[in-house]
Order: C-alpha cells, then structure tokens, then sequence
C-alpha cells in the first residue's frame, strides 16, 4: 500500500469543482473516504445523504444550507469544521478559490454521530484551562488543532474504532535536536493507530522518512526521504505486529506493543500545514519531547482512569462553549451573546492560551536555539 500519495485531479462535466481522491474505504484500512475539492467556479456540492460526513474548510468561504425540516444556512470560513450526520440533507455553495476537505463513511453504520457539529478554530484556541490545552495544542515543534477527538460523536473506523479528525502545522526544524545522520528534525511514532495525513499548505523545503521493522533505539534503519509538496499525502498505515512477532523481535519486551508508524519529519524555511486522521482516535495528553519520538499512550492506558474523567469533565465546558459560539458566528449572532457566561469562559480560555504561549517563548528564547523565531507567527494574540 502506497506511503506516499500524490493527487490527481478531474473535474466531471457540469461540476463547478475539481476533485482528487485521497483514501478510498475499499482499499485503505480506515475504511472511510477521503477527497479533497476546488471550486473553480461559483456552484454547489451536495453531500450523498445516508452517510457521515467531515468537511473542513481549508481556504475561501461557503454556505451549507440544511433541507428538510431543519432548514438553516451557515457562513462558513476557512478554519470551519463541519460533521453531517446521515440524516443530515444539505448544500454547501462555494465560490471559486474555495477548497475543502471531504471525509466520509461508506455507511451510516459507520457514522457515530446524529448531531451535526459545527466547529470555528477561532473558539477551539480558547479550549484552555490553567495550564492545560485541550484542543489547541502549541509546541515548540507544531500546532496541533484537535477538532473531533475520540468522545466526539463523528466517523468510526472499518473496524469500529472512533476516529479522530485534526489540522496541524508543523515548523521550521531550525534548532531542534539532530537525528544520528546530524540533522534537525521532528521526531513522531504514534505506535497504536494509524495516520494520514493530507497536507495542502507546504511552504520551503520539506520530507518525510519512515522506520524499517524492526524498530530500534539507534542504527535505526529507514525508508528514502520522501518529498512533501501541497499534492502530497503520506499514510502511515503499517500492521500492527502480533506481541508474538514483538517478542521475537525484542526478548525484553513484558507487554504488548504495537509498532505502526515511527517516522521523521525535516522542514526547511516553512511550514507544513495538513489535516490527518488517526485510527483509533487519540485521546488524553501526548507524550513529547523534542529530540524524543512523540506518541499517545494506548487506549487500553487511558479510558477509564481517574486522570481521563478529570480530563473530560474539563473538556465538557470548552466543547459546549465552542459548539455554542461556532454556531452563532456561522448563523450572524455572535453579538448576542457578548457579556454572557459562555463568552465569558471564550475569554479566560484565550488568555490562558495566549499566556501558555508566552511562557514557552520565553523558554525557548532562554535555551538560546532560535526557536522562539519559529514559533511567532503561530502564537495567539488575546484582544477583545
């Protein structure tokens, strides 16, 4: 199966959009499609009803108009996330310039949700509390924007597994730690899910490595360096090995681990700015240290504990904030609700993002390797 996917794009006769196909559920092992959409000229997409559906608005704007018994219209800009459950019929007009992502189920029965949600990334920056992010999650390495996580009701995977929907930046690796052939760069092995990750804004210089089985602390050996542009999609989809196949591999191994997709990433005068779906959804806090490999800890680790509870009662409030206030900017009032207690903890939240912020560019700018530079044109600014 394919690491590395390059676009094609068709456009049918009498569609104002062109189109490329990204994952496809009869082939990949997520089992749900992925396609991404240009409008060329002012017209519609109407999504196929009877399934689910994520759509992000990646650049310029729409309107998704809701038919039926539920007709509504939402003013949808780039950095808006839609889920369209099954039951859900609509339109959505686009005008040329306008580019989205469309992730959908070949199902309903791969469709979790039966609510529609309606996500703006200017309320997901505020989803902080103290000094935890829960949804916009800032490092010295990436932006991590965690649209749908694993207790939102969105798509499930072919083998039943929530998935999980984000849109990242990752930075310039200038001063990040060297891998062992000296180079600077972004280190990532989400050992118990698979990845895509559809990247559509790529700026400077940039490539993506994958590890060979087996998996080692050091003389690791690797894949070629593959070249990373805005048509480009790299799919960390490997097996996940037996704890029989691990054991052989490594006598010293007590539990189970699956190993899917340690790779490197090497960025140069950029950016690469892409949505990726990960299989099961993460959920919980990521574990990362530049110059380590980043990973979540397995479900099995994490539903159910004390710490997770916590972690959802804290989530719970910003969710219902966001969908609140994302809804009333999509439907033009948002003024309405200036003053009142959800605008209000909008409010705490940004500032806690924007102080969280502030301090790591203060570090960075303390351990004196330039990162602080990288960072800035991500940071929040918290102004009324």
């Amino acid at each position: 199966m394919e690491k590395l996917i390059k676009n094609s794009w068709f456009r049918k006769s009498g569609e104002p959009f062109t189109k490329t196909k990204v994952l496809s559920h009869e082939i990949h092992p997520e089992g749900l499609d992925i396609d991404r959409i240009r409008f060329i000229e002012t017209g519609s997409l109407v999504p196929k009803s009877g399934v689910g559906h994520i759509i992000s608005i990646l650049q310029g704007k729409g309107i998704l108009h809701l038919k039926g018994d539920n007709k509504k219209s939402f003013s949808l800009d780039a950095g808006v996330h839609l889920y369209l459950p099954p039951e859900s019929e609509s339109v959505l007009e686009g005008k040329p310039g306008t580019e989205l992502i469309q992730v959908s189920s070949p199902s309903a029965a791969q469709a979790r949700g039966k609510q529609l949600l309606l996500r703006d990334e200017t309320f997901l920056a505020a989803c902080t509390t103290g000094t935890q992010s829960l949804r916009w999650t800032f490092t010295p390495q990436y932006l991590s924007r965690r649209i749908f996580l694993h207790h939102d009701h969105v798509l499930l995977s072919k083998s039943g597994n929530p998935v999980s929907w984000f849109r990242t930046t990752m930075f310039d690796v200038a001063g990040l730690p060297r891998n062992e052939e000296g180079e600077s760069v972004f280190k990532m092995s989400y050992n118990s899910r698979t990845e895509c990750n559809v990247c559509y804004n790529v700026k400077g210089s940039a490539r993506v490595r994958m590890a060979k089985h087996p998996y080692m602390e050091t003389n690791q050996l690797w894949g070629p360096w593959l070249p990373l542009d805005g048509d480009s999609t790299y799919h960390l989809n490997e097996a996940a090995r037996s704890p029989e196949e691990e054991c052989i591999i490594d006598k010293t191994i007590q539990t189970p681990k699956f190993f899917r997709n340690k790779h490197e990433i090497h960025i140069v005068d950029g950016h690469v700015t892409l949505c990726c779906i990960f299989d099961p959804a993460p959920t919980g806090v990521e574990r990362h240290q530049p110059g380590k490999y980043s990973d979540y800890e397995p479900l099995s680790q994490v539903l159910g504990t004390k710490h997770y509870e916590t972690h959802q009662r804290e989530i719970a409030r910003y969710d219902e904030m966001v969908d609140q206030l994302s809804i009333a900017k999509a439907t033009g009032s948002l003024k309405a609700l200036r003053g009142t207690p959800v605008w209000e903890l909008y409010l705490r939240g940004r500032e806690a993002q924007a102080t969280i912020e502030s301090e790591l560019a203060k570090t960075l700018s303390a351990e004196g390797n330039g990162r602080e530079g990288v960072i800035a044109q991500w940071m929040q600014i918290a102004s009324d």
